[in-house]
């Protein structure tokens, strides 16, 4: 992504005040999509979505006593989307936001092709019944993002983070611990992250794990994982999905990618869900990316979802950065 860097002022010098001068990055990109999708039972829908522009806006200052701030805004057609904060010293990394320092880096997620989706099952089984009811699928991780988040330095590879959140009438703690080394060749990552958001109602608590292990050999990333989402005490929803992504970089212009992982519902033993998916990247000159993506999901029948079914997706992709 090409980005642009200016030098502007960020405190005006006044009277005996000396300004200090920040660096400010912007950056921005646009995306073409196809989108097909087929459940079996329903219809086939195919769509063409070529309303996806997004930018965003980074500052970034070096403070007199050494210290580093940084700020970030993405914005998109539709207006603000996220912003965040960081501040960042010896003593690690303190974020502010969802684009600030967050459990990004702690939690796993094996959907490592370039585009997921999840469709819109047939009548009776839409995507927010049941387990779906929260977006949640096997490949899928769900730790969110901290209003606050403290990272630690890397110590010996061993770096750990801590998160809270407060809505008002719900608050989320968040833990990550990470450790990464070299063994035989390889380049091994170790992740553990949790989130535990108190809603204040017994029904809606959500209680979120992830672990996972992120293995380099060569050209090929190997990426493990098993995640866990619990909502509530009557909620009949308690998913567990374990996985295995890889990815592999065959030259600087092709990259494939593909995953498989699978989910039950501790609460309802009826319920079993598989999600897999293969893609491939061609990077037509920096700065332009063709993705193509194909996933397979089967549902079998449960308490929330009365019919068995499949569905698969294939997305073609053009993206362009700038």
């Amino acid at each position: 992504m090409r980005k642009t860097l200016l030098a502007t002022t960020a405190l005006v010098a006044v009277g005996g005040v000396s300004a200090a001068s920040a660096d400010v990055s912007i950056s921005g990109g646009y995306e073409a999509a196809y989108v097909s999708t087929d459940v079996s039972g329903g219809t086939s829908v195919n769509s063409l979505s070529t309303e996806n522009f997004d930018y965003s806006i980074a500052f970034s200052n070096t403070l007199d006593n050494g210290m580093a701030v940084a700020g970030t805004v993405n914005t998109s057609q539709t207006g603000v989307e996220e912003t965040g904060a960081t501040i960042t010293g010896d003593f690690g990394t303190i974020g502010f936001g969802p684009l600030g320092e967050s459990m990004t880096g702690f939690a796993t997620a094996v959907d490592v092709t370039p585009d997921e989706g999840t469709v819109t099952w047939v009548s009776g089984n839409n995507a927010t019944q049941n387990a779906l009811q929260y977006q949640v699928l096997p490949a899928d991780e769900s730790i969110g993002d901290p209003d606050v988040t403290y990272t630690s330095p890397a110590m010996g590879g061993f770096s750990f983070a801590l998160g809270r959140g407060d809505g008002g009438t719900a608050e989320q703690t968040y833990y990550g611990l990470k450790f990464a080394t070299d063994a035989a060749g390889a380049s091994v990552t170790l992740k553990y992250a949790t989130m535990e958001n108190d809603t204040g109602t017994a029904t809606t608590e959500v209680d979120a794990s992830s672990l996972g292990v992120v293995i380099g050999i060569g050209n090929a990333t190997v990426t493990m994982a098993q995640n866990e989402k619990d909502t509530g005490n009557t909620v009949t929803e308690s998913m567990v999905g374990t996985g295995v992504g890889i990815a592999y970089t065959v030259s600087d212009s092709v990259k494939l990618t593909a995953y498989s992982a699978s989910g039950d519902d501790d609460k309802d033993s009826a319920y079993e869900m598989t999600d897999t998916g293969v893609g491939i990247s061609y990077t037509v000159t920096p700065g332009m990316v063709l993705h193509v993506t194909h996933n397979d999901q089967d549902l079998k029948n449960s308490l929330g979802v009365t019919t068995s079914t499949s569905a698969s997706r294939t997305s073609v992709n053009l993206n362009i950065s700038f």
